[in-house]
């Protein structure tokens, strides 16, 4: 039986009171990670699955026709938004934090429909898992969001997790000072394995990959192809 670490969607009740309107622009709806053998690979890769649904395009808060003497953006709609997810593994034998396997992979959705979730997929091959003596789900996870360019906080001001926004870290971080030390040590630890986790579109093989749960994959904006 597949082993899925699932967060639940801790924002099912609210968006439904609040039409769909939450704060956040784009929301983490769950996260999911299930051991998954594709493309005839010996070893199992690790699937992580980041489900997002998009409440408003914050365009449509900023500018209008007359204001900013262009077309209004589309009230339905929400344009580039850059998914980040850094996944970390504590080894048996490590004593500190330092010596945890930090890895980083980006995506970026070229558009998504208000109220219509979409499903981003990342891999780590199997190959590493293996080498590497990992579990089949990091100990540890979190999912960053930036929108047009601007990022969607995790946290309110008092440094409490944000509501809408409950499932794109791990239980361990529910406050900003827990996150900001794992974040700052995986900054400098993820160069070590830097291109390793990779988004759904520079791995081949998964296209056959049999996908059990979840919604459909939006398009993304692909920066291998782009112009240099």
């Amino acid at each position: 039986m597949a082993f899925c670490l699932s967060v639940s969607c801790v924002l099912a009740q609210a968006t439904k009171a609040e039409g769909g309107g939450g704060k956040s622009p784009v929301v983490v709806r769950s996260v999911h990670f299930d051991p998954t053998k594709i493309g005839g690979q010996k070893h199992d890769w690790i699937r992580m699955q980041v489900e997002l649904q998009a409440n408003f395009n914050p365009e449509t808060k900023t500018a209008t026709e007359d204001q900013a003497g262009k077309k209004a953006a589309n009230k339905q709609w929400v344009d580039k938004i850059k998914v980040t997810v850094t996944q970390i593994f504590k080894p048996l034998a490590a004593k500190e934090a330092s010596e945890f396997s930090y890895y980083r992979s980006t995506a970026t959705v070229l558009t998504m429909e208000v109220n219509s979730p979409r499903s981003v997929y990342f891999y780590l091959p199997g190959d590493i898992v293996k080498r590497d003596r990992l579990k089949m789900q990091p100990d540890y996870y979190y999912v960053q969001l930036e929108v047009g360019g601007t990022e969607v906080p995790l946290y309110t001001e008092a440094g409490r997790l944000s509501p809408d926004m409950q499932a794109a870290v791990h239980k361990q971080f529910a406050n900003k000072q827990a996150f900001d030390g794992a974040r700052d040590l995986a900054d400098r630890g993820v160069s070590a394995n830097a291109g390793m986790l990779r988004p759904q579109y520079l791995v081949p093989y998964a296209i056959f990959d049999t996908v059990p749960q979840g919604s459909p994959a939006p398009e993304f904006l692909r920066e291998d192809t782009a112009a240099r």
